[in-house]
């Protein structure tokens, strides 16, 4: 995969840092939830372990990330990052080859739901221009793995986005007919509002 820079929305205070202990809470595969502090993974791509206490008093831990289905991050008792270690596909595997997904990664959840979506920002910059691409995914409960939807980039003053609606929305025939008629509204940017609204109707 190429290199990526991930910002986190964790990251809107200046004092808080990757490498410093925050509050979670980690809910494994078997359905145990654990309270405590962690730090986040400095490398999201590469964190085979996260590392865990109890409290500050506490020594720390590695917990293998394959362990761990979700954690969430909170300061001040807000939650303000969520994130989950899976394997997912983006445009740039599909004319390659359908099943080269990667392998599982730390990657920021954005809605929770019978659909969840997920977001992956890389920054780059050249020069004095500096643009951020968001890369966003979608999956539901019985697939084995996110698949890329939403491409959006922001280049200076100029946004560039595709969608790949696909069947994710067939089950929904009025917004699979908005995103193909690229009405106000239902384009890639709106991908929060859109996934909310799929949720919403599948309740």
């Amino acid at each position: 995969m190429f290199p990526r820079l991930f910002i986190f929305l964790f990251f809107f205070c200046g004092y808080v840092q990757a490498q410093t202990f925050h509050k979670v809470v980690i809910f494994q595969h078997d359905g145990t939830q654990i309270d405590g502090l962690a730090k986040l993974p400095a490398f999201m791509s590469d964190s085979k372990t996260i590392s865990f206490k109890m409290d500050n008093s506490s020594k720390t831990q590695k917990m293998k990330s394959n362990d761990i289905k979700t954690i969430c991050y909170y300061l001040r008792d807000k939650k303000i990052l969520e994130i989950e270690y899976i394997r997912y596909l983006s445009f740039f595997d599909v004319s390659n080859n359908w099943q080269n997904v990667s392998a599982p990664e730390w990657i920021e959840v954005l809605v929770r739901g019978d659909m969840m979506l997920y977001v992956i920002k890389e920054t780059s910059r050249n020069g004095q221009r500096k643009s951020t691409i968001y890369h966003y995914f979608v999956k539901r409960e019985n697939e084995e793995f996110a698949t890329e939807i939403a491409y959006v980039r922001y280049k200076g003053d100029f946004l560039i986005y595709r969608m790949e609606a696909g069947d994710y929305f067939a089950n929904t025939p009025e917004i699979e007919r908005k995103i193909t008629r690229r009405e106000e509204g239902y384009s890639a940017k709106d991908i929060v509002n859109i996934v909310n609204e799929y949720n919403s109707l599948k309740k």
